[in-house]
């Protein structure tokens, strides 16, 4: 499976591009954070090794897979821009540099974790990124549907 992945690799990066230039995604930014993630996941790595904690390649693949499944947070919000025909680009950069700002909190932690050799306290940042994104959502589908029939009323 890995050898075919990697005989497609260039496929697959072109394909890629050519979704986040379809979505008018700055790819500059996007590939800042797959690297972010990718940082984040190797120094991940690195400290699961210096606290002496269980390691296994199940956690690592699940862990970089849901790193990877971030990235489909501002994909989802560009193609419902492309759908709705309305401008979420403003909304794609701003989540995409709130991921990049999570990614870089949770590297800073794992330094400060390996070089301490004590586990970090670190706040769930993509968690509240998550929440965030959901209701920010949840309030432009609300006014879409007062400009639609102005008889709906928003319940709180």
């Amino acid at each position: 499976m890995m050898q075919k992945i990697s005989e497609y690799s260039n496929e697959i990066k072109l394909l890629l591009y050519g979704i986040f230039i379809y979505l008018e995604m700055d790819v500059g930014i996007v590939k800042v954070l797959f690297y972010l993630m990718v940082m984040d996941t190797f120094l991940g790595i690195v400290k699961t090794i210096v606290l002496n904690n269980a390691f296994s390649f199940k956690k690592l693949a699940l862990g970089f897979v849901s790193k990877l499944a971030v990235l489909l947070i501002p994909t989802a919000l560009a193609l419902m821009s492309k759908g709705l025909n309305y401008n979420f680009k403003w909304f794609v950069t701003i989540v995409m540099d709130l991921l990049i700002v999570s990614d870089g909190i949770s590297i800073i932690s794992n330094i400060i974790a390996i070089k301490t050799k004590k586990e970090v306290e670190n706040f769930d940042a993509m968690t509240l990124i998550l929440k965030s994104v959901r209701n920010r959502l949840i309030q432009i589908f609300k006014r879409l549907l007062i400009t639609i029939d102005p008889r709906y009323h928003i319940e709180k």
